[in-house]
């Protein structure tokens, strides 16, 4: 395995998906749907090497490896803090949420000409809103 280079990974690639597309020889349609199917592959296989990899640096008793040019190291994922069972905090959470929903709908009003007015008589203050990109959405027929 020393003799691993990058490059002969991308030997192995069949053809290159862009120029196909860019030279008109592919729908840019298809080639999404064929880089979809590439991608579920490829983070279902991750997962499914993933364990047998991390089996293979520790059975050396060693937590990283250099393979060629790559250094490959173990390395425990960030936690996460669960709150769910404290009731103060969800509480807050729930005002939190009423709260920007006031000013969320303080924006739809302010698109229709309206000013937001409180239940003390004060201007809401309208959240801002950023638009999102243009995405292609790839379901499959059931």
């Amino acid at each position: 395995m020393d003799d691993f280079k990058i490059e002969n990974v991308k030997k192995m690639e069949i053809m290159d998906i862009y120029s196909l597309v860019e030279n008109g020889e592919l729908n840019p349609l298809k080639a999404m749907l064929v880089l979809k199917e590439i991608e579920k592959k490829a983070k279902d296989y991750k997962t499914k090497i993933e364990e047998m990899a991390i089996d293979e640096i520790t059975k050396h008793e060693r937590d990283e490896t250099q393979i060629g040019d790559y250094n490959l190291k173990m390395k425990r994922a960030a936690g996460r803090w669960d709150f769910k069972h404290i009731d103060e905090i969800n509480d807050l959470e729930k005002q939190i949420k009423a709260v920007k929903e006031k000013h969320k709908n303080a924006y739809q009003q302010m698109l229709q000409n309206v000013t937001a007015i409180g239940e003390g008589g004060e201007v809401i203050i309208p959240a801002n809103f950023k638009h999102g990109k243009e995405i292609i959405v790839i379901t499959k027929k059931k």
